[in-house]
């Protein structure tokens, strides 16, 4: 990145470091001038008490003259009607209320006059039985019936001239009702103060807004009704409106600022990039040519890559003769592979024939003896018919024991094509058999410790093909170092997730210095015409690569044991 690049980052990132710092501030001053209107709005919900105070005064001074008027208490008295219909019809237009009772001291009511029909039944608004009598003061609460919220004022009727005490009880009650309409609500709110509602309207999240709430009491004190007092925050909003109009100056400062800088990094970044970029591609020194002259680092960096253009067919030469190296010894090492398996095959071979000559040659000496005895008895005419017939089907038992040695021989060196399932314990056994014509009368005795139940899915000529090679390399250490007794063991058990067998004799071992390599191709610690290496090497190959398992060798008892780990997933 060039400096001028670099310098006009770094601008651009003390910018907008200006205008976080420029939100910060305004949100701090938000929060202080939320306060101011919150301290504000409670003085203003104080002043709309008072409001009210002043709007219930002429209905409270009303209740108390009308309480006070002495014909009222003769009336409560004697009830005459025609009184009341010359005196107190039309009170509720004389001052604007909508409702007039009079009640004498039995709640029963003398006189009514309304308006709205729901405060027709004065019972239903409120139980009269909690009027009281004997209080000398006005009782003032509010009723709520269906949506409609009354406000209700009760004076209890004393005389003029009389000395109201607690024992005074009172002659009557004035009762005033004032019913809380749309048309009251909308000459609350045309004061200014704040919007007066009896349910809270809709869309009223605002933060311009500030609700607060009145609760209206009943004649008992309970919560009846709320009166909502919405106050508008205009601090908050002008403080905002200024706020958005600078937030807006500043992004259109910024959108300018990066609109120049675009144009600065296609000039001085975005182009040279594209054209390094093409000659790479392209692989050719045109695209750079006009940077070659330059004294800067896009003069550095196309005077390199076309340096690397004039050394490509070297390189591509050298890479060109690294892959066929590469190939010819993959090659190398593949054929090395097919003859150590061939070798491997040939000795595996040479076994088997010296193994079929040892178990053929106990039946053909008997096959001769038979041939002679019956040559010998037919010269002395001792032949019987019999007897030619028992000699006759003694060869031919000898004679398909010698067919059946092929046969097992033929099926045990027949390479595997996919997995079976087999006991692992018969496996044992036919490597055993195989082996038994270079083992016998040589005083090696077999120890085989295999549960029945472990069952395999594998490639079963593969793993007796590894036994049999551990099984003649046993033999092979115990006739070398002329062991008396030999013994070879295999023993093999399952675990949670492996099955283990063990090939172990009392050969005498290897030595400790060449036990890491008798795994290696070619390596054999047998005389010079004793091996040549390949059976443990290509035991290792089966066992790892074809089975997935894994194979080593230790020093224990006198004698060597390899041990052969599958996982159990070969397990059926």
């Amino acid at each position: 990145m060039s400096v001028k690049s670099s310098f006009l980052i770094l601008t651009m990132l003390a910018f907008l470091l200006c205008i976080g710092f420029e939100l910060a501030n305004w949100s701090y001053q938000r929060e202080e001038v939320n306060d101011m209107a919150k301290q504000n709005a409670e003085e203003l919900v104080e002043g709309f008490k008072q409001l009210l105070s002043l709007k219930s005064d002429p209905f409270k001074k009303q209740a108390l003259d009308y309480a006070a008027w002495n014909d009222l208490a003769n009336f409560t008295e004697h009830k005459d009607p025609t009184w009341a219909k010359d005196n107190l019809d039309g009170s509720i237009i004389q001052f604007g209320i909508n409702a007039f009772y009079i009640v004498d001291h039995t709640n029963r009511i003398l006189f009514k006059e309304v308006d709205k029909p729901f405060l027709d039944e004065l019972s239903i608004m409120f139980p009269l039985a909690l009027l009281d009598a004997s209080s000398p003061k006005v009782q003032h609460f509010y009723t709520k019936s269906s949506q409609n919220i009354a406000e209700f004022y009760v004076a209890p009727i004393h005389r003029i001239d009389e000395n109201v005490t607690k024992d005074t009880p009172a002659k009557g009650f004035v009762i005033i009702a004032k019913h809380w309409d749309e048309s009251f609500l909308k000459e609350l709110t045309s004061f200014g103060i704040a919007e007066a509602y009896l349910n809270l309207p809709n869309g009223n999240n605002n933060d311009y807004k500030i609700t607060h709430e009145i609760p209206l009491l009943g004649i008992q004190g309970e919560k009846v009704g709320t009166l909502y007092l919405n106050l508008r925050n205009r601090m908050s909003e002008v403080l905002d409106n200024y706020g958005a109009r600078g937030i807006q100056l500043s992004l259109l400062e910024i959108l300018f600022l990066m609109s120049v800088l675009a144009l600065l990094i296609a000039k001085f970044l975005s182009f040279p990039l594209r054209d390094i970029t093409r000659a790479l591609n392209t692989r050719s020194k045109e695209p750079l040519r006009k940077y070659l002259l330059k004294e800067d680092e896009y003069g550095a960096i196309a005077t390199a890559v076309c340096e690397s253009f004039d050394n490509k067919e070297e390189l591509e030469y050298l890479n060109a003769n690294l892959e066929k190296k590469v190939h010819e010894e993959v090659e190398n090492s593949r054929l090395k592979d097919r003859m150590l398996f061939q070798q491997a095959k040939l000795a595996a071979l040479g076994e088997m024939l010296n193994n079929i000559a040892h178990q053929w040659r106990q039946p053909l000496n008997t096959i001769s003896v038979v041939i002679s005895k019956i040559y010998l008895d037919s010269k002395t005419d001792k032949l019987t018919p019999q007897m030619l017939e028992d000699e006759i089907k003694k060869l031919r038992d000898l004679i398909q024991h010698m067919s059946a040695t092929i046969d097992d021989f033929k099926d045990f060196f027949k390479p595997d094509k996919e997995k079976v399932v087999f006991p692992l314990y018969k496996s044992i056994e036919e490597s055993i058999r195989i082996t038994d014509g270079g083992i016998a009368n040589k005083d090696i005795v077999f120890h085989v410790d295999c549960p029945s139940d472990i069952v395999m899915n594998s490639f079963k000529k593969e793993l007796s093909h590894v036994l049999l090679v551990l099984i003649n390399n046993a033999k092979d250490a115990i006739i070398q170092r002329e062991v008396e007794r030999g013994t070879i063991t295999i023993k093999a058990y399952a675990q949670e997730y492996y099955i283990i067998i063990e090939v172990s004799d009392n050969g005498g071992g290897v030595p400790e210095d060449q036990l890491p390599h008798i795994f290696d191709p070619f390596f054999t610690t047998k005389e010079p015409t004793g091996g040549n290496g390949t059976g443990l090497y290509m035991s290792k190959q089966i066992i790892e690569q074809s089975m997935q398992g894994s194979i080593s060798a230790t020093n224990e008892h006198g004698g060597l044991v390899v041990t052969i780990v599958l996982p159990r997933n070969n397990e059926e």
